[in-house]
C-alpha cells in the first residue's frame, strides 16, 4: 500500500480508524477478486462491531435487573432503558466532526479503563470469590471444574499481563491526534476525565458498599461487603428455571 499510493513508510496509517476504514477497504481492491474482498472485509466489520456491543449492553441490562429485579418481568421495558440513551450518545459521532470526537473518546477510554476494570475482575473471580467458589458456581452450572491451568491463568498470568500493558500504555502514551491535527490541551483534559469518568463509579461504588455494611469496625464492614445479599424481590433459582420454562411455553 506505501509503495503504491507513494507514501513513506514511516507516515503509513497503521492503526487507528483510518486502517480499518480507509486502508484496509482500499488495500482489498489490490487483491484478486477485489469485490468478494470488500463484502468480506465489511462483514468482518459488522460483525466485530456487533460481537463488541452486545456484551456491553447486556452487562448494563444485567446489571439493571439485578439492581431492580421487577424489570425482569417487563424485559421490553429494560431494553428501552439500555437502548433509547447509547442511540442518543451515539448520535454525535454521526456528525460532521463526529470522527474527531470519536477519536478523543477512544484515545482515553479504550486502554486505561478497560485494563484496570479487567485486572480488578482477575483479582476478584481468583482472589476474593475463590477458585474454590468459582469451581462449585460451575459445577452447579454445567456440572464441570475449571481446568486448572485457567485458574492460574486468572489468577498471575492475566492480572500480571494486563497490568504491563497498562504501565507499557501509560510509557508510550503521546497526546491525541487524527490524520495531521492534534488536539488542544482543553480536549486532553477532556479526554482525561473521560477515563476517570469511567473508573471512578467502581471505587466510589465499593467505598458505598463498605460504608453501608454492618459493623464496628472498618475491618467487619469490609468483610461483610463482600458477603452477598439476599433480595427479598428475587426469585430463587429453583423457581427461576420455572419460569423461564412457563415464558418458553
Amino acid at each position: 500500500m506505501a509503495y503504491v499510493t507513494g507514501v513513506d513508510m514511516d507516515d503509513f496509517q497503521s492503526s487507528g480508524l483510518n486502517l480499518a476504514f480507509s486502508v484496509l477497504p482500499e488495500a482489498v481492491t489490490y487483491l484478486p477478486f477485489p469485490q468478494l474482498w470488500s463484502v468480506l472485509v465489511f462483514v468482518m466489520m459488522m460483525t466485530l462491531g456487533l460481537d463488541t456491543t452486545m456484551p456491553s449492553l447486556e452487562i448494563l441490562s444485567e446489571t439493571l435487573s439485578d439492581q431492580f429485579p421487577k424489570l425482569t418481568r417487563h424485559r421490553w421495558l429494560l431494553l428501552l432503558l439500555v437502548f433509547i440513551p447509547s442511540f442518543l450518545l451515539t448520535l454525535p459521532y454521526t456528525t460532521q466532526g463526529g470522527i474527531y470526537l470519536l477519536t478523543l473518546v477512544d484515545w482515553y477510554s479504550a486502554v486505561p479503563p478497560v485494563m484496570l476494570f479487567g485486572v480488578v475482575e482477575c483479582l476478584v473471580l481468583a482472589w476474593v470469590v475463590g477458585v474454590i467458589r468459582l469451581d462449585m458456581c460451575t459445577v452447579e452450572m454445567y456440572g464441570k471444574t475449571i481446568p486448572r491451568w485457567l485458574t492460574f491463568l486468572i489468577k498471575y498470568i492475566t492480572p500480571g499481563l494486563l497490568m504491563t500493558i497498562l504501565v507499557y500504555a501509560f510509557y508510550v502514551y503521546r497526546p491525541p491526534k487524527y490524520g495531521d491535527y492534534f488536539y488542544p490541551e482543553w480536549a486532553t483534559v477532556i479526554g482525561w476525565l473521560i477515563s476517570v469518568a469511567i473508573v471512578l463509579p467502581t471505587p466510589g461504588w465499593m467505598v458505598y458498599s463498605v460504608w453501608k455494611s454492618d459493623g464496628t469496625s472498618v475491618k467487619q464492614r469490609l468483610a461483610r461487603a463482600f458477603i452477598p445479599q439476599d433480595n427479598k424481590d428475587d426469585l430463587a433459582m429453583d423457581d427461576r428455571e420455572q419460569e423461564t420454562l412457563t415464558q418458553a411455553l
